[in-house]
């Protein structure tokens, strides 16, 4: 993945990717790339979700968001991570290597249809296992809508807050998934909803 992030940023900042500032807390995503996250065990599948990548660029400084959204079999809620890297075009030009994720990790982070005003927050927020990310649960029926909304391409903002910030960078972008990985990703989902029904307690 690390590798995926660089070549995105390079590619921007060679094809003349960047914006101009905007005055508005709200920016538009110079790109967003999604990937579906398939798990399976010998019940079928275990854990479904979408692998967001997400650049920021403005004038030099690029903002890379990287951030996950799971529903699993086992758990009645959903799983969030999330993190970014921050560079510069002329930074990722000269080096080999991609930068790491900014530290310390964000301190809250939430997302939402661009169409509604209702956003899927965080709940119970742990260090990642991953240096610089956070991990949280988060309510299971809007995280299924929220990917659903992404895997179909409707527009999304998200934030990820961090300590230094004042104000939350509102960043929206709209990514539908192809045919290819949508499929696989609508299976999966509805395989562990159906194992989330099967197990939930009884209401007797």
């Amino acid at each position: 993945m690390k590798k995926i992030i660089y070549l995105m940023i390079c590619a921007f900042s060679l094809g003349g990717g960047s914006q101009s500032v905007l005055a508005q807390i709200v920016v538009q995503a110079a790109s967003a790339k999604l990937q579906p996250q398939i798990g399976r065990d010998d019940k079928g599948y275990s854990t479904c979700g979408i692998h967001a990548v997400v650049l920021n660029i403005q004038g030099q400084s690029v903002d890379v968001y990287d951030f996950s959204i799971n529903i699993r079999a086992n758990m009645h809620v959903g799983l969030i991570k999330a993190g970014k890297i921050q560079t510069s075009t002329k930074k990722m030009l000269e080096n080999k290597s991609p930068p790491t994720a900014v530290q310390p990790a964000p301190t809250n982070f939430w997302i939402a249809k661009e169409a509604e005003g209702s956003a899927l927050r965080l709940q119970k927020i742990i260090p990642g296992d991953t240096p610089g990310y956070i991990l949280a649960g988060a309510d299971l029926v809007k995280t299924y809508d929220i990917l659903l909304g992404m895997a179909n391409g409707e527009r999304i903002q998200f934030a990820t807050r961090y300590k230094s910030q004042r104000l939350d960078t509102v960043v929206s972008f709209g990514t539908a998934l192809s045919d290819v990985e949508f499929q696989p990703l609508m299976a999966c989902l509805t395989g562990v909803t159906d194992r989330l029904q099967e197990e939930a307690p009884s209401q007797d």
